[in-house]
C-alpha cells in the first residue's frame, strides 16, 4: 500500500457534440464513478508462491493446487453481462426539436465550458439529484462526460482515477497505531471517508439507472472516443461495480510494514490486491460494506430495468 499519487490523466479536447442532454449524462456518469475517489496508486504485484512437495512428505498428504489466475481486466469486462437496452419514448417537444434539427442545416456554435457548467447545475436540479457536500468538487468541475467515462474504465481495471474523479481528498492524514514493533491501520483513519461514502450511497440507484438508459447513446460515444468499442461501455460499468463488490473486508485493522516513506500491508494477499481493493480497505469495513450494498443495488437496477 502506497501513499496517494496522481494517476495518469489526459484531458480530451472539448468536443462540440456536448448538448443539454450531455449535461445530465455527465452528472450521471460521474456519480456512478464517484467511488473512484476511494482508490490509491497501485503497488507491483508479486506472484503467489506454492511450496513444492518434498520427497519426505507422505504420499497421503494432499498437495496444494496452484490458485487459478485471476482474469485480466479485459477478460473481466468481456465476461460482464450486458445491460439491457431500454427504449426511450420521445415527448412531443422532443420530437419537434428533432425535426427542427433536421430542417436547420446551419452550424450551431457549441456552448462554452462556462455555459455547460451553468446548464449542468440547472439540469441536476431538474432531475431531482442534488450531489451532497462530499461530491461538490466533482459537481463544480468541467468536462464531466469525458472524465466520467474515463473514471468508469479505470475502476473496471482496478486503477486510480484520482484526477478524473475530481473529488476532494478527505480531511486529515492517514494514521497508524503502534504496539511495540508492530503497526496497524488506525480506526480513526476510517472516519475520514464517512462523509464521502454517505454522500455517494445516499444517491438513489433507480434514478441513476434510469439516467444511464436515457443517455446511453451519448455515454457510448464518449467511451468510444477513448478508443474502445462503444457497445462495451455497459460491460465496463458492470465490471467496475463487480470490482467494488469483490473487495475484501477486515473487521480487525490490517497490519502494516514500513517500506521507507511508504506503508505496505503485512499480509501478502492484501498487498497483492488491486489498487481499488487496497484503498477500500483504508475506508474501513463499515464504509466498504455500505459501498458494496449500494453497488449491488445499482447493478440490479441496471440489469433489471
Amino acid at each position: 500500500m502506497q501513499a496517494d499519487r496522481d494517476d495518469r490523466f489526459s484531458k480530451d479536447d472539448e468536443r462540440g457534440r456536448h448538448s443539454t442532454q450531455t449535461l445530465v449524462t455527465a452528472v450521471a456518469v460521474l456519480i456512478l464513478a464517484g467511488g473512484a475517489y476511494l482508490l490509491m496508486p497501485r503497488d507491483k504485484d508479486s506472484a503467489d508462491k506454492i511450496p513444492p512437495v518434498t520427497p519426505t512428505q507422505s504420499a497421503a498428504t494432499p498437495q496444494v493446487m496452484p490458485k487459478a489466475p485471476d482474469p485480466t481486466p479485459d477478460e473481466a469486462i468481456l465476461a460482464a453481462p450486458d445491460i439491457p437496452v431500454v427504449a426511450q419514448s420521445m415527448s412531443e417537444a422532443d420530437e419537434e426539436a428533432a425535426i427542427q434539427e433536421v430542417i436547420i442545416e446551419e452550424e450551431v456554435t457549441p456552448p462554452t465550458p462556462e455555459e455547460i457548467d451553468q446548464q449542468l447545475r440547472s439540469a441536476v436540479i431538474g432531475i431531482g439529484l442534488s450531489p451532497g457536500d462530499g461530491l461538490s468538487s466533482a459537481y463544480n468541475a468541467a468536462y464531466l462526460l469525458d472524465r466520467g467515462v474515463s473514471s468508469i474504465d479505470q475502476l473496471a481495471r482496478g486503477l486510480v482515477p484520482t484526477r478524473t474523479s475530481n473529488l476532494a481528498k478527505p480531511a486529515g492524514k492517514f494514521k497508524t497505531k503502534q504496539e511495540g514493533a508492530d503497526y496497524w491501520v488506525s480506526r480513526d483513519s476510517y472516519r475520514r471517508y464517512d462523509k464521502l461514502v454517505g454522500a455517494l450511497t445516499s444517491l438513489p440507484t433507480d434514478s441513476l439507472a434510469a439516467l444511464f438508459h436515457q443517455q446511453r447513446s451519448l455515454l457510448q460515444d464518449a467511451y468510444a472516443a477513448l478508443g474502445y468499442p462503444s457497445d462495451a461501455l455497459d460491460n465496463t460499468l458492470i465490471a467496475a461495480l463487480d470490482n467494488i463488490l469483490s473487495a475484501p473486508t477486515r473487521e480487525q485493522p490490517p497490519a502494516l510494514v514500513s517500506k521507507g516513506a511508504l506503508w505496505a500491508y503485512a499480509d501478502p494477499e492484501l498487498e497483492r490486491a488491486s489498487d481499488l481493493h487496497k484503498q477500500l480497505l483504508r475506508t474501513g469495513p463499515q464504509n466498504t460494506q455500505a459501498l458494496q450494498q449500494w453497488a449491488r443495488q445499482l447493478k440490479s437496477a441496471l440489469l433489471t430495468p
